[in-house]
């Protein structure tokens, strides 16, 4: 199966929740909210590392999205959120993925624009907004895990 994945309401927007959405002939939203990315970016600030704060979380929350599926997931497209930060965030997400005994060829994970027309754009901005619950809402404690360990 191959994916397409968006995000709306950006990371380092704090004030705000966010969802991470994919698509294809199944579809499933992750929510995370303000609260709990206040908290993550805080240990970040802690550690020394405020930079590291979005682009981790962001490949935390998709392997989240993904975690229940990726057995039947061979290709994973992300929406160019971060420009010039794609490898970064492709290089975090293998290293989650390794760790917790899980792989996707890296040749089939990368990044284009998505586009507003994407089923994974529609179901991560109903789901922001509130129009359909999310499949997955995860924590500070559930992130915390990841960032630490």
């Amino acid at each position: 199966m191959k994916i397409e994945i968006d995000q709306s309401s950006k990371i380092e927007y704090t004030s705000k929740d966010t969802v991470v959405a994919f698509s294809n002939g199944k579809q499933k939203a992750l929510l995370i909210r303000a609260s709990d990315k206040r908290e993550i970016q805080k240990v970040f600030r802690e550690a020394g590392k405020p930079d590291m704060f979005v682009y981790k979380t962001f490949a935390i929350l998709i392997y989240f999205l993904i975690k229940k599926d990726i057995k039947d997931i061979q290709e994973i497209v992300i929406d160019k959120e971060y420009p010039g930060k794609e490898y970064l965030i492709k290089h975090l997400f293998l290293q989650i993925l390794r760790g917790q005994k899980k792989a996707i060829d890296k040749e089939n994970i990368y990044f284009k624009q998505i586009g507003k027309k994407s089923k994974a754009h529609e179901k991560a901005i109903n789901t922001f907004q509130g129009k359909i619950k999310p499949d997955i809402v995860v924590s500070f404690k559930e992130i915390l895990a990841f960032i630490i360990g």
